[in-house]
């Protein structure tokens, strides 16, 4: 019986393992393409882009020719009261009417039409920064998942190093080799481990949710970032080439533009409660009448006019418009321009961020080699007895400390370069690619 119990638990475990084993590692393209779907965030831009972009249709509807129709039917009952008494008569009439009118020259409707027109540019550049923002926010949280595994991986593997040395040290004090103080601190260091792994799972675990939360998805198992990753320095290396691509292509800059223009067509708009408008009016009607006081008959009339409109006094509302249009003009202008600084900053900002992190990058592995050889030479010592319990642990946690820093390094030149060419209008599916090539299992 015991015998048939270990077979079928070993056969679970052998099956859980396969189990696990057969979920593939994803990428960071898979994760990309889940979050252009399933994304809200970004369906509501693209949702927002389409709805802004029917404004131009409506607008020049507008000016296009308007038709309308009507009909009607009524039964009408009178009384007439004469000297000689009183007649009484029925009749019905029934009739429509069609109505056409084109506008000659509307100066508010033209611009609306420009105003339209730059809403719309606005609406396809934001959309388009909505793109970027989204191969950024994916490969972002890509990478900060990876982060938080290494934490973890780290962690895990200092808290086994931590319990071996607790151990020898327990081994030590018992043979006499060492003091009971060392045990304590080698028994507080493994606590402080203890916690930390439970913080580095939980982080793992709020890191995948942040994830998921883009791609409706779980991803237990993600590609992890190759040792041979290549540290590519911006180019051109020059940061004022990569200041004019910004100044020219960041599309929220654009957007900012665009709504320039739609402010100060929205002026040209507002004056123009001043001007005349005038309009070809023309209408066909039938009317057919029985009975009644003339008898059984029908009307038939056509018109065709020109219809001028002006507006002599409105009590002061179209100036105050005006001035309430040149006011938000002055305020777009002066967003352009805050946008167009913070801009420039980003893209400055973003270029001495990718040179610093490959600088960084390079220390950070040579001071992984550094700690990696006093570990061993603190390991020696302590084994001879020129060194402690003490020491051991601080060079298990300066080696451990130098491999997540290290890590942390080369995602955040990733992220950096990614903002980089965000900042200059140039971030695009071929970037998330090149990161995918730099996936291993």
């Amino acid at each position: 019986m015991q015998t048939s119990f270990s077979f079928l638990k070993l056969a679970g475990t052998a099956t859980l393992l396969l189990i696990t084993g057969s979920i593939a590692a994803e990428d960071l393209n898979t994760i990309y393409s889940l979050a252009e779907i399933n994304d809200p965030q970004f369906r509501a831009a693209r949702a927002q882009y389409m709805a802004d972009s029917e404004g131009s249709y409506q607008a020049w509807a507008a000016v296009m020719p308007q038709i309308s129709g009507s009909m009607h039917k009524t039964d009408t009952s009178s009384e007439v009261v004469r000297d000689s008494g009183t007649t009484n008569f029925d009749y019905d009439s029934d009739g429509y009417t069609l109505s056409l009118s084109q506008t000659i020259y509307n100066h508010a409707k033209f611009a609306q039409i420009s105003q339209a027109s730059a809403t719309s540019a606005q609406a396809e550049a934001k959309f388009r920064y909505a793109e970027q923002e989204l191969i950024l926010r994916a490969a972002e949280r890509y990478l900060d998942v990876l982060a938080a595994q290494d934490n973890l991986d780290f962690t895990r593997a200092e808290k086994e190093s931590i319990a071996h040395q607790l151990k020898q040290t327990q081994q030590r004090f018992n043979v006499g080799l060492t003091a009971i103080t060392d045990v304590h601190e080698a028994q507080a260091r493994y606590d402080q481990s203890v916690a930390q792994d439970i913080s580095a799972e939980n982080k793992l675990a709020i890191n995948r949710e942040i994830l998921r939360e883009i791609t409706n998805k779980d991803h237990p198992q993600l590609k992890s970032l190759l040792e041979t990753t290549p540290l590519l320095g911006p180019n051109p290396a020059d940061v004022t080439e990569w200041v004019k691509s910004a100044l020219m292509n960041n599309f929220l800059l654009l957007a900012t533009k665009e709504t320039v223009e739609a402010s100060y067509a929205g002026i040209s708009k507002a004056r123009a409660g001043h001007y005349p408008s005038l309009d070809i009016v023309a209408s066909k009607s039938l009317n057919e009448i029985g009975g009644g006081f003339q008898g059984k008959r029908e009307q038939e009339d056509t018109t065709i006019a020109l219809q001028l409109s002006l507006s002599i006094f409105n009590g002061g509302a179209v100036m105050s418009q005006s001035r309430e249009a040149a006011y938000r003009h002055q305020q777009s202008k002066e967003i352009l321009e805050q946008t167009r600084r913070a801009t420039e900053r980003q893209a400055r900002n973003s270029f001495l961020s990718v040179l610093a992190n490959i600088s960084q990058v390079k220390a950070l592995k040579q001071a992984l080699a550094s700690s990696e050889t006093a570990l061993k030479a603190t390991t020696a010592g302590f084994k001879v007895g020129t060194r402690t319990t003490v020491d051991v642990l601080n060079s298990q946690r300066d080696l451990f400390r130098a491999k997540l820093n290290y890590a942390l390094a080369r995602y955040e030149y990733i992220k950096e370069t990614l903002r980089l060419k965000q900042a200059a209008g140039t971030l695009s599916k071929q970037d998330l690619n090149a990161i995918n090539d730099w996936l291993g299992s």
